[in-house]
């Protein structure tokens, strides 16, 4: 699975590379999508980028899909967003493009591990889906428990940490389990997206 995510990565770098300015620049997880939309959409979405900033990359990607031909030029998109709820600082002289904003400080790998986990789940899930979901809000937390989880069990050399950590998610399953049993949605869902998987 590691192997998988790193070549990913290093697809999408590549690939990224080849994007003009500042979509080269963007997190690894919107590359296959940005890479999805023709040159004339991309110019669009590089030039609405440099005015209102790296960080609106996901609502400018959703707006561009949502609203198809109607976006004519980088005006039509900026007015698309949903301005009051993602303000442009007209006066803000920053253009460093701070790309780790939008990522919130998560590594790529954390974010194509937890799509891949999504695409696991559900096997019918488109790949541009998976990565949409990773960078929405709901899934922030979850994403932030694997990047947590992965750094640590790198660091994870002492008999302390071991323990501690097998206790933690030992635990946490019992609390998952028992959210699961008390919501028949979530027992459809676990049954749908692994058949051997039976309640407790």
């Amino acid at each position: 699975m590691k192997e998988v995510a790193e070549n990913k990565a290093r697809r999408r770098r590549s690939v990224r590379e080849s994007f003009l300015a500042p979509l080269n620049q963007i997190a690894l997880r919107h590359v296959d999508t940005v890479q999805s939309l023709d040159m004339n959409r991309r110019e669009i979405l590089a030039r609405a980028l440099a005015q209102v900033g790296m960080v609106h990359i996901t609502t400018c990607l959703a707006v561009i899909k949502g609203y198809g031909d109607s976006i004519k030029n980088d005006n039509d998109l900026i007015a698309r967003l949903n301005l009051a709820k993602y303000p442009i600082d007209a006066n803000s002289t920053d253009n460093s493009l701070d790309v780790s904003s939008d990522a919130q400080g998560v590594e790529e790998i954390d974010t194509d591990y937890l799509a891949s986990l999504l695409i696991k789940c559900y096997p019918d899930m488109p790949q541009a889906t998976a990565d949409a979901l990773v960078g929405s809000d709901v899934m922030a937390p979850s994403l932030h428990v694997v990047s947590t989880t992965r750094l640590a069990l790198v660091d994870a050399k002492s008999d302390f940490v071991i323990t501690a950590l097998y206790t933690l998610f030992e635990e946490k399953l019992d609390e998952i389990e028992q959210i699961v049993a008390d919501n028949p949605a979530f027992v459809k869902a676990l049954q749908l997206s692994r058949p051997d998987w039976k309640p407790n």
